[in-house]
């Protein structure tokens, strides 16, 4: 063989490129013929045997040396993605979507608008030195109370649109005494509702997997009303019933001014997510009453009246609103929540007047007009007022994806 080896066997069949050999031991073998160096029928020679050991030799001690390994150009390493990711996780940051909602439920609404007027009486009557009159604490039931509102994301920032509406009935009972033992009481049941639009504005100032906080700015318009049909009075002297007067009045309240605040995102877990904002209210704005009385005297006695005010006011206060949102969807989801506004009244002026016709042709003097406003102004501002608003709601969002 051209490698030194030498084999010794029979030749039992061959091809133009192989040769199967049978050795002595009896196993066949095949040779490549490229790898023969010669085929001899003779035994080896001594000489031929020592060539083919110092071949073999050879090839021992030599050893290849394997060829450089092939360096194969280095990859950058592809960014990592996040196949675990939830499809409720958003990236705060880089958002660009729409949310809308609306809730409903029940709520109460407590605004100053009888009561004040009713409160004020009785301070006047006091410093006049009248037996002040009777005023009960006004009782409420709830009533139908929604919210809606539309929030765009655009990057760190949000762009919101909401409306309230609170609603219910206010109950109220006066009893006035006079130096002569009789009696005027004075009692009604009446709806009175709120309604209410806010623009604001907000910016993701920080945020991690858990919690995002965005300070806020908006401007308000509130807008109460009050319409009274079911008041009556009655006068009693002992057993004899003396006077029966029936009222309407109708107040309007007009509010406005800015809000500032801070909205909080609590995420607990990936479907679960509490809504917190609490805002500081600046407000200004007037309310504005009319009313008739008719009246009837015993025996023979009638008259018909109309009563006016009006208040400027300016008010402070707060918006607290709480909603716990499931994540039915990525995009779908539902709440639970409740809203409250309260703010406190600081009074500015206040103007009243009564024209009867029993007094057409016989008007008070304008001095006596002018001291009774003045005592009318300064009672009232004496008088704490203040309005209330609160619902418990459940309600529905719906987000909406842009492309970014």
């Amino acid at each position: 063989m051209r490698s030194g080896q030498i084999l010794r066997g029979e030749v039992i069949q061959q091809t133009a490129t192989t040769m199967q050999i049978k050795m002595e031991d009896g196993k066949i073998k095949q040779l490549n013929k490229k790898e023969i160096q010669r085929v001899s029928y003779k035994e080896p020679t001594i000489q031929e045997k020592k060539e083919s050991e110092e071949k073999l030799k050879q090839q021992t001690t030599v050893i290849e040396e394997p060829p450089p390994p092939t360096l194969e150009p280095t990859k950058k390493p592809e960014p990592e993605v996040d196949k675990a990711a939830s499809p409720y996780a958003i990236d705060q940051t880089k958002r660009k979507d729409l949310e809308l909602y609306f809730g409903a439920g029940l709520g109460t609404y407590r605004p100053p608008s009888e009561s004040f007027l009713n409160e004020a009486s009785v301070k006047a009557n006091a410093l006049t030195g009248q037996i002040p009159p009777d005023h009960d604490t006004p009782s409420y039931k709830r009533g139908l109370a929604y919210s809606m509102g539309a929030i765009y994301y655009w990057k760190k920032f949000a762009f919101g649109l909401s409306g309230n509406h609170f609603s219910g009935q206010t109950s109220e009972r006066i009893k006035v005494y006079s130096n002569t033992a009789s009696l005027q009481e004075i009692a009604g049941t009446f709806p009175e509702k709120q309604s209410s639009l806010k623009a604001d504005v907000s910016f993701l100032a920080y945020t991690n997997q858990r919690i995002d906080l965005r300070p806020s700015f908006g401007y308000s318009q509130f807008w109460g009303k009050t319409e009274d049909n079911n008041t009556i009075s009655t006068g009693y002297n002992g057993n004899e019933l003396t006077s029966f007067f029936k009222y309407q009045y109708y107040f309007l309240e007009k509010l406005k001014g800015p809000s500032i605040g801070l909205k909080t995102t609590v995420r607990q877990g990936e479907r679960w997510e509490h809504r917190i904002e609490l805002h500081y209210l600046i407000l200004s704005g007037a309310q504005y009453g009319n009313g008739s009385l008719s009246m009837l005297n015993a025996p023979n006695f009638f008259d018909y009246g109309i009563n006016k005010d009006s208040i400027q006011w300016d008010a402070k206060g707060f918006n607290f609103s709480y909603k716990l949102l499931y994540k039915w969807t990525p995009t779908l989801s539902f709440w639970v929540g409740i809203q409250a506004f309260e703010w406190k009244y600081s009074l500015k002026s206040f103007d009243q007047s009564f024209t009867g016709l029993a007094n057409l042709g016989n008007p008070s003097p304008v001095e006596e007009l002018v001291l009774i406003n003045i005592l009318l102004t300064s009672t009232a501002k004496m008088t704490p007022a203040t309005s209330k608003a609160s619902s418990l709601e459940f309600g529905v969002m719906k987000r909406f994806e842009f492309s970014q």
